[in-house]
């Protein structure tokens, strides 16, 4: 088993949702803060395989059309 060392405030924080009955333990805890980021990292890889994946067969819009529309929606960001 690997020994993961938390930055003071995120221990102390997973600490006290062990103690306030939140959570099992800070390693059961910290077990599933990672395999919560694995599952948003690979979704957003996915994301980003299927866009690119996309582009090369022809189905992309000009960046151009995607800044007039956003420009268009949001005029002070600009």
């Amino acid at each position: 088993m690997t020994t993961v060392t938390l930055p003071k405030h995120l221990e102390a924080w997973a600490e006290s949702e062990v103690a306030a009955g939140r959570a099992e333990s800070v390693e059961v805890l910290t077990a599933k803060a990672v395999a919560g980021y694995r599952r948003e990292l690979e979704a957003f890889r996915a994301t980003l395989d299927a866009a690119s994946a996309e582009a090369r067969a022809g189905h992309s819009i000009p960046l151009e059309v995607v800044m007039a529309e956003f420009e268009a929606l949001y005029p002070d960001e600009g």
